[in-house]
């Protein structure tokens, strides 16, 4: 088995995926995503079942935005489309038929129960950088394996250049979220309600985006100061984001004509936005890479 700290092979292998079949290469995911490699004998076995249940269930996907986790078997596409709509799997599922990935990472049988080449049970954990973060494997199908200690390397794992990365693609999504906000400024001291009800959304949807990313950055950050940085950015994302989501409900109750509620939701948006202007320009993506 491939041991932590070596670079992960690359690989491609067709698959299957909410609905679509295709290929799927550990380099559309790498550089973007930390990724977990869940290598399993077979579909419709009561320890995979239960394996693959378990790691949808750990709510990896929900809860943190920059993790995929690719299932990997030696069944076909066809048997993985059935295999993830009957235990509603919503990562993708790979086919090694042949168990040449399994085998270039160290986790293939030679033979189990009459099937030759099929994948271990084993999980590997590929870091930013395609390096092997955590890895685990076992002989016996039925052992399953330790959740926590995924998340635990999951969580360790830090890089000023990926979080400098992260950081300038909410960089990125905050500064279209400030252009929307203002444009929706104008359009509210204007007193025209329904864009400046549109605009104020759009600006919503921005800044829901940069504050993911931003949190994502603090999350892989090495140093206090690219954590700084990232921390500043997502607190002022929220202000913003905060600030349209009031504004917006004034603009609504000013169409509707309740102007007392209106007033509430809009002296409710001044702290907010004051919080925000505050913090003036944030630090440029540019400013946090590092050879």
């Amino acid at each position: 088995m491939l041991t932590e700290g070596t670079e992960a092979p690359a690989f491609a292998l067709p698959g299957y995926h909410d609905g679509e079949t295709g290929e799927f290469a550990l380099d559309d995911y790498v550089g973007n995503d930390v990724v977990v490699l869940a290598f399993y004998p077979m579909d419709f076995s009561p320890g995979c079942t239960e394996e693959l249940c378990s790691l949808r269930d750990i709510d990896l996907l929900t809860l943190m935005d920059d993790v995929t986790i690719l299932g990997i078997s030696g069944d076909s596409v066809h048997s993985h489309r059935a295999f993830a709509e009957a235990n509603a799997l919503e990562f993708p599922l790979l086919t090694d038929s042949i168990g040449e990935v399994a085998a270039e990472y160290g986790v293939r049988h030679d033979e189990l129960d009459g099937h030759l080449h099929v994948p271990k049970r084993a999980l590997f954990v590929v870091d930013d950088r395609g390096r092997i973060a955590y890895a685990w494997s076992t002989d016996d199908p039925m052992t399953q394996p330790d959740l926590d200690a995924v998340r635990n390397a999951i969580d360790a794992i830090q890089d000023d250049r990926t979080a400098a990365e992260r950081y300038g693609r909410g960089y990125q999504h905050y500064t279209y979220g400030r252009s929307e906000f203002e444009n929706a400024l104008g359009a509210y001291d204007r007193e025209n309600w329904l864009d400046a009800v549109a605009a104020f959304e759009e600006a919503v949807a921005y800044f829901d985006s940069a504050g993911g990313a931003f949190d994502s950055a603090r999350r892989f950050a090495e140093t206090e100061r690219v954590q700084d940085a990232a921390t500043t950015a997502r607190d002022a994302s929220d202000d913003f984001r905060q600030a349209a989501a009031w504004f917006a409900s004034a603009a609504e109750h000013r169409v509707e004509g309740k102007v007392g509620v209106a007033d509430e939701y809009h002296e409710d948006a001044q702290r907010p936005h004051e919080s925000a202007r505050q913090v003036g320009e944030l630090v440029e993506p540019d400013a946090l890479v590092f050879d």
